[in-house]
């Protein structure tokens, strides 16, 4: 096999797997949605100047999101 093949081999592998992590990555957010009513998290204050926001939930813990940038 030539050097070409295998690196765009290599690229279309690298592609798929993208964006099967991005599909993975949007029913975990979704889940996230109903897992925040069923507990009750309320957001709490960024501190540390992140891009996360923290939100405190009935189970005791705070939840951390990374927010989206506009």
């Amino acid at each position: 096999m030539k050097i070409s093949h295998i690196m765009f081999a290599s690229l279309l592998v690298a592609m798929l797997g993208d964006i099967l992590l991005l599909q993975h990555n949007r029913s975990k957010e979704d889940d996230w949605e109903s897992y925040r009513v069923a507990h009750h998290c309320t957001p709490v204050g960024v501190t540390d100047g992140s891009n996360r926001s923290g939100y405190q939930c009935d189970d005791g813990e705070v939840h951390y999101r990374w927010r989206q940038m506009r």
